[in-house]
């Protein structure tokens, strides 16, 4: 009886609910599990503040206190890759028919320079390169752009498209560029450039020697050939591959500027480090002068100079050079080529563009 009453009285004991009955251990589990995602909310947090800090605060502050950073970053001469390139031996990287010299711009200037010979003057003896530049076969001072050095692959790719033609190519580093020594500025660059064309024209004879400057380089190249102009030594030809009209808004559209297109004070932050360290290279203003037979080649695709600069610089040629100038013209290529910024030497089309405009460079 008693048994049955106790039996009753169990089974009728109200019901615990499941949640109740977790123990004190599993509690303490399901908080630590959401613990991680947690401490990696705050951590992506503290990053991303830390970066907008940077970007907006700290970046800006530096360009104010310190405008001869940006005249670090448009030569950029301090980068190199890659990193340790022996400029004196070109036969390295698959030159033929190279040499690799030394001149002196001034008591404290020495830049380094490559002669590559056209492929009919390569030979197995002993070669007088200076002698050869004589020779008749059209000559083409290379000015290259921002970072690297003469040495840098697509550089090398197109000299060996240019010597494969029968052309000389003579290239420089510019003062503080690879073995080159000094500091780099707009002057100083351009100064090194006049020596070297100076220096071609005494010893080419009757040889058309025609500038050809990428991306920076053609900034340089287009303030050389107005310096040559109205000193009355019109260069035969100007080739400008991926330029842009000014270097404010080469530096306004350049990919790294993105982030900081939307703080109010940007644009003239630009404009007075620029001021401050005069450096314009004002290519739309200098083309101006420039008598000689220019042409402008740009890629659509062109994701660091974009394709727009080059045709502004286009239209501002034809509208002020002077009457009687040599032709002008503009080549497109097409986004879907890929040729980007630096690839415009793999263009199938390029000799004959090349062979074309010599035909419109007259001999001096």
């Amino acid at each position: 009886m008693n048994e049955n009453i106790a039996s009753e009285q169990y089974q009728g004991a109200p019901s615990v609910p499941e949640e109740t009955t977790k123990s004190p251990q599993k509690l303490r589990a399901g908080k630590t599990s959401e613990r991680p995602v947690f401490d990696a909310v705050v951590k992506t947090t503290k990053y991303l503040v830390l970066s907008l800090f940077l970007i907006y605060v700290v970046f800006p502050s530096v360009m104010k206190i310190y405008p001869r950073i940006q005249e670090k970053l448009i030569f950029l001469n301090f980068v190199c890759w890659p990193p340790f390139m022996d400029v004196t031996k070109p036969d390295e990287l698959g030159l033929t028919g190279v040499r690799n010299f030394y001149l002196d711009v001034d008591e404290e200037i020495t830049i380094g320079a490559w002669h590559l010979l056209p492929k009919s003057l390569i030979r197995n003896e002993t070669l007088d390169f200076e002698s050869k530049l004589s020779s008749g076969h059209p000559i083409f001072l290379y000015l290259h752009g921002s970072t690297g050095t003469r040495g840098g692959w697509h550089r090398v790719q197109l000299m060996k498209l240019l010597t494969s033609l029968d052309f000389h190519v003579v290239t420089i580093d510019y003062r503080g560029y690879a073995d080159s020594t000094g500091h780099p500025s707009e002057d100083g660059v351009v100064d090194d450039s006049h020596f070297m064309y100076r220096w071609i024209k005494e010893r080419s004879g009757a040889s058309q020697v025609v500038l050809w400057g990428h991306s920076l380089g053609a900034a340089i190249t287009t303030k050389l050939a107005k310096r040559l102009c109205e000193e009355g030594v019109d260069p035969h030809g100007v080739i400008l591959e991926s330029p842009f009209n000014n270097i404010r808004d080469a530096a306004l559209s350049h990919p790294f500027a993105a982030p900081f297109q939307h703080i109010p004070f940007y644009k003239k932050l630009i404009l007075d480090s620029v001021a401050q360290n005069n450096v314009f290279f004002t290519s739309d203003e200098n083309i101006a002068a420039v008598k000689s037979p220019v042409i402008i080649m740009h890629a659509e695709d062109d994701l660091v100079i974009p394709y727009d600069l080059g045709l502004k610089l286009y239209k501002s040629a034809q509208q002020n050079r002077p009457k009687g100038s040599g032709p002008l013209q503009f080549v497109p290529l097409k986004a879907s080529f890929g040729y980007g910024h630096k690839h415009i030497f793999q263009a199938p089309e390029l000799p004959e563009i090349i062979k074309n405009f010599l035909g419109t460079c007259k001999r001096k």
